[in-house]
């Protein structure tokens, strides 16, 4: 049976236009009804699981689904049952299709992979997130909260980002070139670099070490982190921090938790650590980060 479609959501709904584009984290709930909307919609599901109508299907979701959703698309989400303890929470980022063309002119090598997402007739579409999407949404988060000098900038580079990495899971593109490995060692390293990613994602609280990755991923130690270096950009130290460090952040927004509390729920028993590292990724405290995230949810 075809569902009704009740609503047309148009930006303005949401924001007022100071930026080309709008991100949010929310909490799906019964009372959002089916719409349409006249903008693009990149959505990533961060926490829970749930059920996604969109166009003529019900699809079953959990952390980690990325979607594309184009303009017309009628859709909603609805959590796998009522209450607190059965949250479905999903990142936003919204933009109308005059944005892609802005960006088609800004990065011309990158045109044609940007023009893919506004050709008229696109279909919807549904992926599993390779690893590195849920920390570029993230990312786009804090940047669209704390409207920084440059904020505009570093959006649209994660934008673009996404969508070039989007593109090239789709196409198939996204494995390593010949020329950046060798064929004996590559073959079965991109899904097992991935694994890990996911796995540091999910249990990054846990006292995770390089030597149980590269085992789990079935190297040697030397060439999971040469590996690993060139899929993430960064060490599996760095990558670890900085995956808590996320992780902290969204505590800090999403609940009510105490700084210390949240230290322990990332992995971190040592308090001044912790502080010393958040203020060094972030540029302030823990507390310092709670308040100005509050702060801008009451000015929205």
């Amino acid at each position: 049976m075809k569902r009704s479609v009740n609503r047309l959501l148009g930006m303005d709904f949401f924001e007022e236009g100071r930026l080309p584009l709008y991100v949010n984290r929310a909490a799906e709930n019964f009372e959002m009804l089916e719409h349409t909307h006249d903008f693009i919609e990149l959505t990533y599901v961060s926490e829970g699981s749930g059920v996604h109508y969109i166009g003529e299907e019900s699809l079953n979701v959990s952390r980690g689904d990325v979607f594309v959703i184009p303009v017309g698309v009628s859709h909603v989400f609805r959590p796998a049952a009522p209450g607190r303890d059965r949250q479905l929470i999903v990142y936003n980022c919204i933009f109308k299709t005059e944005y892609l063309l802005r960006l088609e002119n800004l990065f011309p090598d990158a045109s044609a992979l940007l023009r893919f997402f506004r050709e008229p007739g696109r279909p919807w579409l549904r992926l599993r997130d390779p690893g590195g999407f849920l920390g570029w949404f993230q990312e786009l988060h804090r940047e669209y909260a704390a409207r920084r000098p440059g904020c505009e900038a570093v959006l649209t580079a994660l934008v673009v980002r996404m969508l070039i990495e989007l593109h090239r899971q789709l196409t198939g593109d996204a494995a390593d070139s010949a020329e950046s490995a060798g064929p004996a060692d590559m073959s079965p390293a991109r899904p097992s670099i991935d694994s890990a990613v996911r796995h540091i994602r999910d249990r990054c609280a846990d006292p995770l070490t390089l030597r149980e990755l590269a085992l789990r991923a079935g190297l040697s130690e030397r060439q999971f982190s040469r590996l690993f270096v060139r899929q993430t950009g960064m060490n599996f130290s760095a990558f670890l921090q900085n995956t808590r460090v996320e992780a902290a952040c969204d505590l800090l927004v999403s609940s009510h938790l105490s700084i210390p509390e949240v230290a322990a729920a990332v992995g971190y028993t040592d308090l001044k650590f912790f502080h010393r590292l958040f203020k060094r990724k972030t540029g302030t405290t823990p507390l310092g980060y709670r308040k100005a995230q509050a702060r801008t949810s009451q000015a929205e």
